[in-house]
């Protein structure tokens, strides 16, 4: 506000104290602004106890926060990594495997089979025995599953290997945005959410990409064995190290230990204050969620009825569907079946050019990632999840054009069109969806059933996958560029599902997002704001009385 403007006109009713505390101090001494809100509790509890960012108490939560996204750069290396090894002459004459047919296929798709073991003991893990352990748990499998590969002289040995290792990614790939919704400051959650996923799959998927470009050319096995053996690195470091961080106190109170539980959030939300009114509201919503609920403490960990269990649960599920079964038909795989064929095209025909265009294709998706992960707290995730679909879709309709006029011999100058809308359709996604991916499920599922739904999740993902996978090949064999049709209307047909079911969890507690789920109109209830005064040190009081 310029020096000698008046401030704004406050209503009556807001002119009211804010708390017990403001009472003797002149409205004009406060520092005052008008908003609307989803929480007025954590708004009141963050206007009373503001964050002071550059505290130790923040930079170390952060710090935490960013080592656990360790667990994402594993599960992107190893998403990447076969697919850049996959293109090595020294990988395929080691074991005499062509690049085609149905030996590959089963190395490759034998990583996905072992995420869905894995997905199943997972949750397990990590509710009987915390986060943490589950994050090592899955660090010690990935090393093993690693070491047989890189060592391995025997075909079946290395499909061993990736069947260990994607038993192990699930583990971490669950424990760590379960452990990261759970631990995150309430304001910046969602930032920390999708940052886990974007540098964590995006820097294992760089990792993984370079490290194969730079090792291709090393004569003899070293060429492919190598990227197996920096792989062993990231959960080296996670398995030996994560001991020294803090647990969930989300965990830690299901657990009955509410002493450490407290003392974990004051430390890390309330900057050394137990009075803090954040962790006198945090505190005070898990209690008393995890005294409605009470299943993670009863239940079993092999019962996944709960799920299911009542209709708030069951609405869950039925987003965590929606979004998996999308995030797998996208027709990302489709696109990126074309590729080789379309690089050689338009003249990039060498193993090292076509690499070399993958990893490009990762930075500028990774850029995108980033970005959108800002966006994630100021614009929201309904919307962004919608806008992904549709933006998505419209880039998906020339793609669909090119593939039709081209009856699968695409010209030069086309081809450069379809590498151009890849690009593009790279960007878009992680803009979108990529911050969401793994921070959304972990936001709506509550504490008793958070990692069994996060697995289920992982579940439903490895088998959509699987057949993705099989069934990609086949069709574009079979019925050629209407392929391409089938994804695009999945798009749209996303599109609806989504904008009548998904709801809004930005700028609420886990907690407060029970009476979400409860409400009979969950949509509208998420999108359903407060008008209030915030008066900087002592909290708000609604305007709209």
């Amino acid at each position: 506000m310029a020096p000698g403007t008046p401030p704004p006109e406050i209503s009556a009713a807001a002119r009211q104290p804010y708390s017990e505390a403001a009472e003797n101090i002149p409205l004009d001494n406060m520092v005052v602004k008008e908003v609307k809100v989803r929480s007025v509790e954590l708004t009141d509890a963050v206007a009373k106890d503001k964050p002071n960012y550059r505290s130790r108490s923040q930079v170390t939560l952060c710090v935490i926060i960013l080592f656990v996204t360790l667990n994402g750069c594993m599960n992107g290396y190893d998403g990447s990594v076969m697919s850049s090894i996959n293109a090595m002459d020294q990988f395929h004459e080691h074991y005499d495997v062509g690049r085609t047919g149905p030996t590959i296929g089963l190395v490759m798709a034998i990583y996905t089979a072992g995420q869905i073991c894995g997905s199943i003991f997972s949750a397990g893990v990590i509710d009987t025995f915390g986060r943490k352990y589950g994050m090592a748990v899955g660090s010690a499998f990935i090393i093993i599953g690693s070491v047989v590969q890189a060592t391995s002289q025997t075909l079946s040995a290395f499909i061993g290997g990736r069947f260990i290792v994607g038993f192990g990614v699930p583990m971490c790939t669950i424990a760590a945005p379960t452990y990261i919704v759970e631990m995150a400051y309430p304001t910046w959650r969602g930032l920390a959410g999708g940052l886990y996923n974007v540098l964590g799959w995006y820097i294992g998927s760089l990792t993984a990409t370079w490290t194969c470009y730079g090792t291709a050319n090393i004569p003899g096995d070293m060429s492919w064995r190598m990227p197996y053996i920096v792989q062993v690195v990231p959960a080296a470091i996670m398995s030996a190290t994560v001991w020294f961080i803090p647990e969930s106190p989300r965990w830690l109170f299901a657990k009955q230990k509410d002493d450490v539980a407290k003392s974990v959030l004051t430390k890390y939300h309330g900057n050394g204050n137990p009075d803090s009114a954040v962790v006198r509201l945090e505190c005070e919503e898990i209690k008393f969620s995890l005294e409605a609920e009470a299943e993670l403490t009863r239940g079993r960990w092999w019962d996944y009825k709960i799920l299911v269990k009542n209709r708030a649960n069951r609405y869950r599920m039925w987003i965590l569907v929606l979004i998996t079964v999308f995030s797998q038909f996208t027709g990302g795989a489709v696109i990126s079946y074309f590729l080789p064929s379309i690089l050689e095209t338009v003249g990039i025909t060498s193993s090292s050019q076509q690499l070399l265009m993958n990893a490009l294709n990762t930075v500028f998706s990774f850029c995108g990632g980033i970005v959108g992960a800002f966006f994630v707290d100021k614009a929201g995730r309904r919307p962004l999840l919608l806008w992904g679909v549709f933006l998505s879709g419209l880039v998906y309709i020339p793609i669909n054009v090119l593939a039709a006029l081209s009856g699968g011999h695409i010209d030069t100058a086309s081809g450069y069109a379809f590498i151009a809308m890849i690009f593009l359709y790279g960007i878009v996604m992680s803009f979108t969806w990529t911050p969401l991916q793994a921070l959304y499920p972990a936001e709506i599922l509550s504490t008793d059933i958070r990692a069994k739904g996060i697995a289920a999740d992982k579940f439903v993902s490895g088998i959509a996958s699987f057949i993705n996978l099989y069934a990609t090949p086949i069709a574009l064999k079979d019925i050629g560029w209407k392929t391409y049709t089938i994804f695009l209307v999945l798009h749209f047909v996303h599109l609806v599902l989504m904008y009548f079911v998904t709801v809004e969890t930005k700028g609420r507690s886990l907690e407060e997002l029970e009476e979400i789920f409860n409400d009979p109109k969950p949509v509208q209830r998420s999108k359903q704001l407060s008008r209030v005064v915030v008066g900087a040190g002592v909290g708000v009081k609604v305007a709209d009385a």
